[in-house]
């Protein structure tokens, strides 16, 4: 047998070595997508999250249904939507924050009312509390974050929360959400903030 001959049967060997392999990817590895994934679940709209490092588990499908008496405001500038009462009023206001830059603020209002949920993208304000507050980690739009929680002395409830770095359009370190009930009522007023609260989901 020549050298050129042998030269001929060893590509042809590696040729059909290739294609072998080829055909055994393609038949028996389908391609992990969401909705391989996703039909390999017990409940629909749940996929499985492929591990990483040593986190694992299911993650549901993060978007809310829209709850009874509530709308969706979305916001493609600062990459946040969220439910609010259908009979509050929203407010796209532009103010100076610490910084010297003018900037963009959202404000959720119940008509007649002291009641609001401000969504602060690159503000910086400081309350200069007299009262001391409570902080823990949160949880917020999908996104990890800091929550301080304070009890004003009219019995008013407040809360500031920082979502964490990153976050688009976001300034760093500087973008909160602020929480205020009124006096009258801050247990009803929590109740309806928690709702928004848990609706409000966050681009990343």
């Amino acid at each position: 047998m020549t050298k050129k001959i042998i030269i001929i049967v060893l590509a042809a060997i590696v040729l059909i070595l290739v294609g072998l392999y080829f055909i055994y990817q393609k038949y028996y590895f389908l391609p992990l997508t969401e909705n391989n994934l996703e039909s390999k679940t017990e409940n629909p709209g749940e996929i499985v999250k492929p591990e990483s490092g040593k986190q694992s588990g299911k993650v549901k499908n993060t978007l809310p249904a829209l709850m009874s008496g509530y709308k969706l405001y979305k916001n493609a500038e600062f990459g946040f939507e969220i439910q609010y009462p259908v009979s509050w009023t929203i407010t796209e206001e532009i103010a100076e924050n610490v910084r010297g830059e003018m900037v963009k603020e959202f404000f959720f209002r119940s008509p007649n009312s002291d009641l609001r949920l401000a969504i602060l993208p690159r503000d910086g304000l400081s309350y200069g509390l007299g009262v001391k507050g409570t902080t823990t980690p949160v949880l917020i739009g999908g996104s990890d974050g800091m929550q301080t929680q304070y009890v004003l002395k009219d019995g008013r409830r407040l809360w500031l929360i920082f979502p964490q770095y990153g976050l688009y359009n976001w300034l760093e370190d500087l973008g909160r959400i602020d929480v205020m009930t009124s006096a009258s009522d801050p247990e009803g007023d929590t109740r309806i903030f928690e709702k928004m609260l848990n609706s409000l989901r966050l681009a990343r």
